[in-house]
């Protein structure tokens, strides 16, 4: 499939620094700091792109970061690798060092770059329309911030929570904040980002940033998580349902709406359905998705070049549960493949594929997934962005909020029909569910849609389902695994408790 590229805004930030004019060899680029920076709007932006980089590689699909979230929550996961395997059944442990800090250490990263922008941002004027710029910035890198710690409570619960700059290793051993006072930030940064980030973007190289839909859809999202299991406070739901509302009632002026075919919202980058992703690139190394390599359906015993890892895949019991018709199947997953000896179709039947192309590789890691594949890509570094909010997600959030609040309504059912239309799925019928039956239609509904896009551990999380997926998915059924409290957070990993005495260990870990 074609993929429509647009301008990268994602720049190494090392990189923005290292570059000189030659006619200024009086200015010591390598001794560059807040004294020195931050005096227009290009040294405010290189700031706050330099946020960006830190996030790229925990969501990319090559260095196990939050794509981790994917194993550890789907109820029809499997995988042959031992780490995923350990994350799926719930028998990782603090020790983790290979996902559990990618997950924990880009995002505190993440965080550190927002303070330090926000702090310094917030004592300088510029001149002229820069000033209006340099207020954007700040509530970009506020969302950004936001957008960090949303995750790491949803994942680890309480953690420390710094909001200024670490001054030294010791200001930067901070204990653990209460959940409670870290959502309270959390919306207290998107109000501000709601406040004063653009209401569009219209330049080619901002495209993809947060803008007003953006703050409003994730303010939406903290609001709907809050009133769900693992802070149950509820009174967000109408919070969220009011918020959303206003992303769908404004989509146009944001720039949001459903596109007709769910593969271009997949693989168009930048495209009008998209809320929100971190781009990706080959142009650059390490700026590129490797989801290709990392999750190939037909991969080397060792995991080698050139078919990949084959790190897992889905069910026979998940793809039947897309209708024929509905196109998010084939999208969401590759279910044959061309034989490269025999030129034919082939099934991923569970079977070993016996000398592919002359080697011994195998395919008997579940049904592929099939997002964020790129035809060209070698190992490491694919075009694909990472998809992580769409507005069809808008939307299934509202219809989930209206049968919260109201009950399976003629609204809910609108909203739930309208994403199973565009994917070619049948309409479901009003008034033929109640409310219990409604909520487990849109958990089921938001695997069909979401399936790859990083959101299904926060689901099963808010909605209560932990234990439930425990007891249904292949690989804790297969290894007996029994649910504790514990599993509703993840460890903190063992390297930050050692750093830092004024850190505890989550319960049961």
């Amino acid at each position: 499939m074609k993929k429509i590229k647009k301008t990268k805004y994602l720049l190494l930030f090392l990189v923005i620094f290292s570059c000189a004019d030659p006619s200024l060899d009086e200015q010591v680029f390598s001794n560059l700091s807040p004294s020195n920076f931050y005096n227009n709007a290009a040294d405010g932006d290189a700031a706050v792109t330099a946020i960006y980089n830190a996030l790229n590689r925990t969501i990319s699909l090559w260095d196990f970061g939050l794509s981790s979230t994917v194993g550890a929550s789907h109820p029809y996961f499997t995988s042959r690798v031992g780490w995923r395997i350990e994350w799926a059944d719930y028998t990782t442990s603090s020790g983790n060092g290979l996902s559990l800090p990618r997950s924990w250490n880009p995002l505190y990263q993440g965080i550190f770059r927002a303070n330090v922008a926000i702090s310094e941002l917030s004592t300088r004027t510029f001149e002229g329309d820069e000033e209006n710029t340099r207020i954007q910035l700040i509530a970009e890198a506020q969302w950004l911030r936001a957008w960090c710690y949303f995750h790491l409570t949803q994942l680890f619960g309480n953690v420390p929570m710094p909001l200024e700059a670490a001054v030294s290793v010791e200001t930067a051993k901070l204990a653990a904040t209460p959940r409670e006072a870290i959502y309270a930030q959390i919306i207290a940064d998107l109000e501000a980002a709601e406040a004063n980030l653009p209401i569009i973007r219209t330049v080619p190289n901002e495209i993809g940033r947060p803008n007003v839909g953006t703050a409003k859809f994730l303010l939406a999202k903290v609001y709907l998580t809050m009133a769900g299991a693992q802070v149950n406070d509820a009174s967000k739901m109408a919070l969220a349902h009011s918020k959303i509302k206003e992303v769908i009632d404004n989509a146009s002026t944001y720039g949001y709406e459903l596109l007709p075919s769910y593969a271009d919202a997949i693989y168009i980058d930048n495209n009008s359905e998209r809320v929100w992703g971190i781009q990706q690139t080959q142009a650059v190394e390490g700026q590129g998705t490797a989801g290709t390599f990392v999750w190939a359906g037909i991969g080397s015993p060792n995991g080698g070049v050139p078919r990949g890892q084959g790190h897992g895949g889905w069910t026979q019991e998940f793809y039947d549960l897309y209708e024929d018709t509905d196109t998010r199947r084939d999208v969401t997953m590759q279910y044959s493949y061309i034989h490269s000896t025999t030129g034919e179709e082939t099934f991923f039947s569970g079977e070993p594929v016996e000398n592919y192309g002359g080697d011994p590789y195998q395919a008997t890691w579940g049904i592929p997934n099939n997002k964020y594949r790129d035809s060209d890509q070698g190992c490491c570094d694919g075009d694909p962005d990472i998809v992580y909010y769409r507005y069809s997600d808008a939307l299934l959030m509202y219809a989930e909020a209206e049968n919260s609040l109201n009950g399976p309504t003629a609204t809910a059912y609108e909203y739930i029909n309208m994403v199973r239309a565009r994917a070619g799925a049948s309409q479901l019928i009003p008034g033929s569910h109640t409310q219990e039956e409604f909520a487990e239609l849109m958990f089921t509904e938001r695997l069909l849609e979401f399936t790859f896009e990083m959101q299904e551990l926060y689901d099963v999380r808010r909605l209560g389902k932990v234990q439930e997926v425990i007891e249904k998915a292949p690989l804790p059924v297969a290894n007996g695994t029994v649910y504790r409290p514990d599993f509703e957070v993840w460890p903190i990993p063992n390297t930050e408790i050692n750093a830092n005495p004024n850190l505890e260990q989550n319960p049961g870990w």
